[in-house]
């Protein structure tokens, strides 16, 4: 570039001399838009040539321009990177641009590991269809070549990760690969090393090289390594029909999976669980079987298990986190940087050797996008990621993966992101952290966001959201899913953007809402639902806050200042139609057997489960008892059913309730946990998400539960709703207690179902 002119080359997501803290880094601009060219091949591109700090020169790329905006990946060394970018135009270079990045590896943290399980008698070969000359070379379908591929994918999917946090203002963090020193083969150079000057007889007296000095350098440097695990498993075995994922008449689909755990475990180090590492797991001996017309030794799955020793249903080996996919795809992956472009740009039929994996793979970028989105998609499991409405998690990668990395048609609109919850969720990860981050306990990484109505001040009534981690992000939506009203608590201000020691904002951990707010600023006419997100990814939804409004969680005790406040899980199956029997139980009460004005407490408490929650009961201390469910019902079911007997003391510290449900009519399971960690109860088996913990705030005591049970034909039925009282814990632990008032209140007993109110 001429001295004194202006770039035209402008970066929107990096600044010069910038610190990152990742290897691959993603950088995104623009520059001057110039008429497309006519003759075809001739289009415009920006070429990108880095040195590190000892100045040795990281190789050059070539990516695509479009419509003046540009996207490419650069590989970093450790220290001073020194970025050179060249806008190419009919074949000269117009302008340019450099910038400065500073690279700062934390190894201090975990890193993500890479692994390829081979079977015992694998032949080391990989799906590869004539089109990508796999009758002529084995380039693209040897082991050595899958290393390769699941390497530059790995730093590939670092780099869309942090961009991608950067962009919902979490900071540009992403998790570190497992490197080694070795030879570099992010790029080219690696097949074709360049040539350099001997140090010692370079040069000649006039300065010029000599040609006769000159020796082939291997590009060496730390290179993320790729563990190589042998299976106790035969090829046979590994392409066994059952258990093949996409064969819906398997009898083992998730078999791959434990088989992969396995292997690893057999491997040893670093795959120990004590370490609780998480691993990238591709599958080298899946295959598509023509005769079958299936992809056989395949399985997308992943798990999460951060329990060294113990396992989940079927995990297999604890502190393990695995994410695992096959190979088949694996040949329209790119090796080198250099091959990128071409590799999520090529239209190519793959043909008819090769599996069509979910009818998205007719193409050789459509295989790119589903096998490296796919893996992306497994690793975020076993990151602790779940299911998602839109992102990476609900395979929005499968039309998409290629805008991330490629400027091209259709702009850098795209759907390979994550979730916000899911990048949440990143941030109570070890792998993601950053410097500046605030050390979160336990309670706040794995506490739930809460949202109750509560009375404030002149008895106005609020909308209460709460989470220990803090508040990310508060949200109303109508039912077409537009958003009518907005609060941010991440977004960072001016003068907060420019301070890089705040890496992320983190909400209040308390947030009130009055209901005159929202209306005036929603329409009172429509449906408005609630979302809350909690800085740990936590989420909590109510679908109608007018509805959520309606149905208070709060008591106010009559002839008193005293508010209880109430919260519950209910089934979302509950038909609003149908009769329930409405009850609660109080965990301290007035005597039943004629001692007069005094008071018993509960000295036990029963928990009822068994396929679903059939209920509880409550054992006084003066004989009496009191039943979470039909008043009347003499018998509960449940062959998992657990009881716990209580002091007097320990009435009052249950902590915790947690809920497990499924989506059926009725609950799944229910625990309940005491101040010192003992719990009872049975939740059965289901995903974590449909697992809801009711906590006693941090100045609350647990007084009571409420709910509903089904009622059919005037017999007792399954609990649906199940709930928690609570009252101010001053309240409480005061000598005099909560005042007698509460236990006279119809509406804290169990007498009549509310039938005569609910056919009123």
């Amino acid at each position: 570039m001429a001295s004194g002119s202006v770039s035209r080359i402008q970066f929107t997501n990096i600044t010069d001399k910038e610190t990152v803290y990742q290897r691959c880094l993603l950088v995104t601009g623009t520059c001057h838009d110039y008429p497309p060219p006519r003759a075809p091949g001739a289009e415009d591109f920006i070429a990108v040539k880095a040195k590190d700090a000892l100045l040795q020169p990281l190789g050059q790329q070539n990516w695509p321009v479009w419509q003046g905006t540009f996207r490419c990946l650069v590989m970093l060394q450790p220290g001073a990177n020194r970025v050179d970018f060249q806008l190419h135009h009919q074949g000269q270079v117009r302008t340019s641009a450099r910038i400065t990045v500073h690279c700062q590896p934390l190894l201090q943290l975990p890193p993500l590991h890479l692994a390829i399980m081979v079977a015992k008698d694998s032949p080391l070969l990989i799906d590869c269809p004539p089109a990508k000359r796999g009758a002529i070379t084995t380039a693209h379908s040897t082991l050595d070549a899958a290393i390769l591929k699941l390497r530059l994918a790995a730093y590939m999917w670092q780099a869309l990760t942090a961009e991608d946090l950067r962009t919902k203002g979490l900071g540009r963090r992403s998790f570190r690969l497992d490197e080694e020193w070795g030879l570099d083969t992010t790029t080219m150079a690696s097949m074709y090393p360049p040539l350099s000057s001997n140090s010692d007889n370079a040069r000649g007296s006039d300065g010029d090289s000599s040609n006769d000095n000159t020796e082939t350098r291997l590009p060496m440097g730390s290179v993320a390594k790729v563990h190589v695990v042998r299976s106790e498993k035969t090829v046979a075995e590994l392409r066994d029909p059952d258990v093949a994922q996409q064969n819906h008449r398997a009898r083992r689909r998730d078999e791959l999976h434990t088989y992969f755990e396995q292997a690893l475990k057999a491997h040893g180090h670093p795959f120990v669980g004590a370490a609780r590492p998480v691993v990238a797991g591709l599958i080298l001996d899946a295959h598509y079987s023509l005769a079958q017309d299936l992809i056989v030794g395949h399985a997308g799955l992943g798990r999460h298990n951060h329990k060294p020793g113990r396992g989940g249903a079927g995990a297999g080996a604890g502190g393990l986190s695995l994410g695992v996919f096959g190979s088949h795809t694996t040949y329209a992956w790119p090796r080198f940087l250099e091959e990128v472009p071409a590799c999520l740009l090529d239209a190519t039929p793959t043909g008819d050797t090769v599996g069509n994996d979910n009818g998205r793979c007719a193409t050789m970028r459509g295989a790119c996008f589903v096998g490296q989105g796919g893996l992306l998609h497994e690793v975020g499991a076993a990151f602790g990621a779940e299911g998602a409405a839109a992102g990476i998690m609900s395979r929005g990668y499968e039309k998409s993966w290629g805008r991330a990395f490629v400027a091209q048609k259709g702009g850098d609109d795209h759907d390979a992101r994550w979730n916000l919850s899911e990048a949440l969720s990143f941030l109570t990860q070890e792998q993601f952290r950053l410097p500046g981050d605030p050390a979160l306990s336990r309670s706040q990484k794995d506490g739930k966001v809460q949202v109750h109505c509560i009375l404030g001040q002149n008895d106005e009534t609020l909308i209460e959201a709460s989470c220990k981690a803090g508040l990310a992000r508060i949200r109303f939506a109508d039912p077409m899913g537009k958003v009518g009203w907005e609060v941010d608590f991440c977004r960072k201000t001016a003068a907060e953007l420019q301070d890089e020691e705040t890496a992320i904002k983190f909400g209040p951990a308390v947030f009130h809402l009055s209901f005159q707010q929202l209306e005036e600023r929603l329409d009172r006419s429509k449906v408005w639902s609630l979302e809350v997100l909690g800085m740990n990814g936590s989420i909590r939804t109510e679908k109608n806050i007018w509805i959520f409004r309606a149905d208070k969680a709060f008591i106010k005790v009559p002839g008193t200042s005293l508010v209880l406040s109430k919260r519950s899980v209910g089934s979302p199956a509950r038909d609003k139609d149908q009769q329930y029997w409405r009850w609660a139980v109080l965990l301290k009460r007035k005597h039943r057997q004629g001692a007069g004005m005094g008071l018993t407490y509960a000295s036990s408490i029963d928990i009822r489960v068994g396929a679903t929650m059939d209920g509880a009961v409550v054992y006084y201390a003066d004989g009496s008892k009191s039943n979470c469910g039909i008043a009347y019902q003499e018998d509960f079911g449940g062959d998992s059913a657990e009881a716990k007997s209580l002091s007097e003391d320990e009435v009052f510290n249950i902590t915790r309730v947690s809920i497990r449900t499924t989506g059926a009519e009725s609950l799944d399971g229910c625990r309940m946990t005491l101040s010192n960690g003992e719990s009872w109860g049975a939740l059965n088996w289901g995903l974590a998400h449909q697992l809801y913990h009711l906590d006693a705030g941090d100045h609350e005591r647990i007084i009571g539960f409420y709910g509903q049970s089904e009622m059919e034909n005037g017999e007792s039925g399954y609990t649906c709703q199940f709930g928690i009282i609570t009252a101010p814990k001053s309240v409480v632990d005061s000598d005099e207690g909560l005042p007698l008032e509460v236990y006279d209140m119809p509406e804290l007993m169990n007498i009549d179902g509310g039938l005569e109110l609910q056919s009123s």
